[in-house]
């Protein structure tokens, strides 16, 4: 007789799926005592990705294919940002700092008459801040000489100086900029003015002054009587007057437009105090997770402050008053450092000692593990039976048509 059908391979289905939940179960306990024997997790750093747990790395594996990830990301060191003491430093100006002169227009032109075009002066006047007035004006004259240009004007004293300069008007731009840097800038205006039209009256004026001085001499030379020469040369004196001061206009006029004009204006920098920094802890000693609240009063130096941490655990921080969480115990040496507008830097540090929390003990100790026994035994079978339930039906789909076949084989031969 053929091999009853409840049999595969002479064991029972009953006894199979038995087998099967035993293997489960016991895979089930060994994967929870794994867990619960496992080592407690490392401190967090920033952007880690914490992988989960599970059977021989089984869960991320099984998360891999079901496309929901390998772990969980716990981002940063937990450090919050209160306050800065940056301030912004403001600098009031007449105008716009800078050095270009304003742009003309159509056919005009920069220079000496007779451009075909319009005539331009450009001029400016400069504020400086200089930890020495003396210095800096020297500076201002020997960019006017080493240009070309000359010194209109100079006045110096122990705190301030005053200078006037007038540079060729090709190298107005350029000697602007150089003379900026001969300081810090509090102020700066710059101006252009097209003469062209005076400078075209000025000329026809002269002209006009040109040709009656000629008739006077004409008429001086033809005068017969002492009257009449007394009272042309007196209008004569006259009309030359006028020419020199019309000459004199338009000589000023040249120069203006061949070498622009630069004012500067300088004063001494104010003593600032020397930058200084003192670093506060608050907690300095705790239990952990600890939250500790830093605070940087900076004084002296120039504004604004920029204040950065290192806070002994591998992070950092920047701020005057941060808020910083250590989850670990340990001692840390928290370090601030203060860098000012100019560069000068000062530093501080501070001690932060984190003890680890009390142990608990007792019979709450006690169901606290056996629960956390429990639920590592859960997911252990839960683990277990996703691998072991999918290759005992794969199994069974191929082994119980062989047997099948293979009774079937064996009833023919045994009827034959």
């Amino acid at each position: 007789m053929g091999m009853p059908m409840d049999k595969l391979g002479g064991i029972t289905v009953r006894r199979a799926m038995v087998g099967i939940i035993v293997v489960i179960v016991a895979g089930g306990i060994l994967a929870g005592l794994a867990s619960s024997l496992a080592p407690a997790s490392a401190p967090y750093v920033s952007g880690a990705t914490v992988p989960q747990k599970g059977l021989f790395g089984l869960t991320p594996f099984l998360n891999v294919l079901s496309g929901s990830g390998t772990g969980v990301n716990y981002g940063g060191y937990g450090t919050q940002v209160i306050g800065n003491t940056g301030t912004t430093l403001e600098t009031t100006t007449t105008t716009s700092i800078g050095s270009a002169p304003l742009a003309t227009t159509g056919n005009t032109t920069q220079g000496l008459p007779g451009g075909g075009g319009g005539l331009i002066e450009f001029s400016s006047q400069v504020t400086l801040q200089s930890p020495s007035p003396q210095q800096a004006a020297s500076g201002v004259v020997a960019l006017a000489y080493s240009s070309g240009g000359y010194v209109a004007y100079q006045s110096t004293y122990p705190s301030s100086a005053n200078v006037v300069i007038r540079v060729p008007a090709a190298d107005y731009q350029q000697l602007l900029a150089k003379v900026e840097a001969l300081g810090t800038v509090q102020a700066l205006t710059s101006n252009s003015n097209d003469v062209s039209v005076q400078y075209t009256d000025l000329n026809a004026t002269l002209a006009s002054l040109q040709t009656e001085q000629v008739a006077l001499l004409r008429l001086l030379n033809s005068s017969a009587s002492v009257n009449s020469t007394l009272a042309i040369e007196s209008q004569l004196q006259g009309v030359n007057q006028q020419i020199n001061e019309v000459e004199s206009q338009i000589l000023q006029t040249r120069t203006l437009i061949q070498y622009a004009t630069i004012q500067v204006a300088i004063t001494q920098t104010a003593q600032v105090a020397p930058l200084t920094m003192t670093l506060g802890a608050t907690p300095r000693n705790g239990q952990a997770p600890l939250s500790v609240t830093f605070n940087a009063v900076v004084k002296g130096g120039a504004q604004p402050y920029v204040v950065n941490y290192n806070f002994g655990d591998g992070s950092a921080s920047q701020g005057q008053i941060v808020i910083h969480y250590y989850y670990q115990p340990g001692e840390y040496n928290v370090t601030a450092t203060v860098t000012d507008q100019n560069g000068t830097s000062a530093e501080q540090w501070v001690m932060v000692h984190v003890s680890a929390p009390p142990g608990k003990s007792g019979l709450a100790t006690f169901f606290g593990t056996v629960s956390g026994l429990f639920v590592n035994v859960v997911e252990g079978i839960a683990e277990v039976a996703v691998v072991v339930l999918p290759i005992a039906a794969v199994g069974a789909a191929v082994v119980i048509p062989l047997k099948k076949r293979s009774r079937s084989q064996k009833a023919a031969r045994q009827s034959q």
